[in-house]
């Protein structure tokens, strides 16, 4: 049988592609792909996407040793089970904080404050010594955060930010300890905007999804906008604002491919997170007749994501790998190193735009570009 969110999926698809066709007739030629191979790209084109192909990052060398505390509760908050950029690093982390000498625990978030509420909770009433909440901040759940801070929980950030007011986390995840953007989700941003200004040869014409139910989301949106004015081409023609409960039902599907064809102008698409793409976006695309004349990109190098480059699979052209695996067991290095009262280490993981090209592994997530994982085991002892 059929779930109700593949049938609405399913429905809008069609309706998008007839929509499409209508707009249409015989005698009209479709237009060139973008980014065609044949035009001659520019200098400045170029170099943004050198720039977006050697990407952002910093490597492990100098982690201090850190011995891990035997025997600890361990708890990872995925945003939402049903997100391969929440399932996949709250994957790792329990995989991370097991090889650490940890008990560790996946609670599902399921997408809404009320469930990052109930999944915390549900933590602090298994007895957690460690919570990490990952792909949300902490305004997302304060309440919640604050019960667990109250019950001597170990609170260590595993993407977002910790922005309540006072603040309520041991520490939130460090990255570079001198970055040329402030978060990994500004790079997420800048290197989407490199990719595309340098696909549409300077000139690109933009639909950015913006989530809204994490600060994070407006993060990559702002970061996009000011790298074209850096660059000094193209625009964002019109920002989809997309929440949660959205991505859970699937309705934002129809409202990024309406918003599509409402805006024939339109040459590229960047997305926060691949999941949207993953999730019955991209094959909304490529049914609405879209795939050829738009770039999509989306972010954290999911494995689902870069199988569907790995196939050519129209409605999706590239991500922005974040070596989600490799922040995930930084979260740990964290979380070993603030339960020993030393100071949090910087992770360096690195970003990189992966095409079909491009940075592309054989198998498996974007893994970034160093073996972390033997310095993080060194560093435990492991």
């Amino acid at each position: 049988m059929r779930s109700p969110k593949k049938l609405a999926i399913a429905t809008t698809i069609v309706a998008l592609a007839i929509a499409l066709s209508a707009c249409t007739t015989g005698d009209e030629t479709e237009p060139a792909a973008t980014g065609d191979a044949t035009t001659e790209v520019s200098a400045e084109a170029q170099a943004a996407l050198d720039t977006a192909f050697e990407g952002i990052g910093g490597g492990l060398d100098d982690l201090a040793p850190a011995a891990p505390e035997a025997g600890l509760n361990f708890y990872v908050m995925s945003c939402g089970e049903s997100n391969a950029t929440c399932a996949a690093p709250a994957a790792a982390m329990k995989d991370a904080a097991e090889t650490a000498g940890w008990n560790a625990t996946i609670v599902d978030g399921k997408l809404s404050p009320e469930g990052f509420a109930t999944a915390i909770r549900q933590a602090v009433a298994g007895g957690a010594d460690v919570l990490v909440p990952v792909g949300i901040s902490c305004s997302a759940a304060a309440a919640a955060f604050g019960e667990a801070k109250d019950a001597g929980v170990t609170i260590v950030g595993g993407g977002g930010l910790d922005d309540c007011d006072p603040q309520v986390w041991d520490s939130e995840r460090l990255w570079l300890a001198d970055p040329p953007v402030p978060t990994p989700f500004h790079g997420i941003g800048k290197l989407q905007a490199d990719y595309t200004f340098g696909k549409t040869n300077g000139d690109p014409q933009t639909l950015v999804i913006n989530l809204t139910s994490n600060p994070w989301g407006q993060l990559v949106t702002d970061a996009y906008t000011a790298e074209l004015e850096t660059l000094g081409g193209g625009e964002v023609v019109t920002v989809v604002d997309v929440a949660d409960t959205e991505s859970a039902d699937g309705s934002y599907i129809q409202k990024v491919t309406s918003a599509l064809l409402a805006n024939p102008d339109i040459n590229s698409l960047v997305v926060p997170t691949d999941a949207y793409l993953v999730n019955g976006l991209a094959a909304a695309i490529d049914q609405a007749g879209l795939s050829d004349k738009v770039i999509t990109v989306g972010g954290f190098g999911s494995e689902a994501a870069l199988d569907m480059i790995r196939a050519g699979q129209p409605g999706i052209t590239a991500t922005v790998g974040q070596a989600q695996t490799w922040e995930a067991w930084g979260s740990v290095d964290t979380a070993i190193r603030v339960l020993a009262g030393e100071e949090p280490a910087f992770i360096g993981q690195s970003l990189q735009v992966v095409d079909a090209d491009n940075n592309l592994p054989d198998s498996g997530p974007y893994d970034g570009s160093i073996d972390w994982k033997s310095k993080f085991l060194e560093s435990w002892g492991k």
